[in-house]
């Protein structure tokens, strides 16, 4: 009888072992920020320009070689692509979208996934700009 004890006893170990184990696994969703703005050159009346802004996080590696893109939201609800950049090691970006750019714009970063394992999942998470209006 002490035998089956010490088995039953020992197999509990070991199962409760395997569930604090298994427990480990996290997923770390880090916040992430896009900024956005528009930069006229002094041409009166000029229609060109470029934009620029900066992605910021709590975690570097989410700021830097980070895709923005750089939307335009057009009468019909759509929100096509018209530029996009990397960001450098400090988040920084600038997008020069080809001929005349009035309208409202704003940048978009998707989600980055730093680490993915099974037991692991380290995600920055995606960001969008508040809209500028270029007149």
């Amino acid at each position: 009888m002490k035998r089956i004890a010490t088995v039953v006893l020992a197999m509990a170990a070991l199962m409760s072992f395997v569930f604090v184990a298994g427990a480990s696994a996290h997923k770390i969703r880090f916040d992430t920020t896009v900024s956005a703005k528009f930069n006229k050159p002094d041409k009166n009346g000029s229609t060109e320009g470029n934009f620029d802004g900066t992605v910021s996080s709590q975690k570097v590696r989410c700021e830097k070689n980070r895709t923005v893109n750089l939307r335009f939201r057009a009468a019909d609800g759509t929100t096509p692509i018209v530029g996009s950049d990397l960001t450098d090691l400090s988040g920084a970006w600038a997008i020069q979208p080809a001929g005349a750019i009035l309208g409202t714009y704003f940048a978009q970063t998707p989600k980055k996934v730093l680490r993915k394992t099974t037991k692991h999942r380290h995600v920055c998470k995606k960001a969008v700009s508040k809209d500028v209006v270029v007149k």
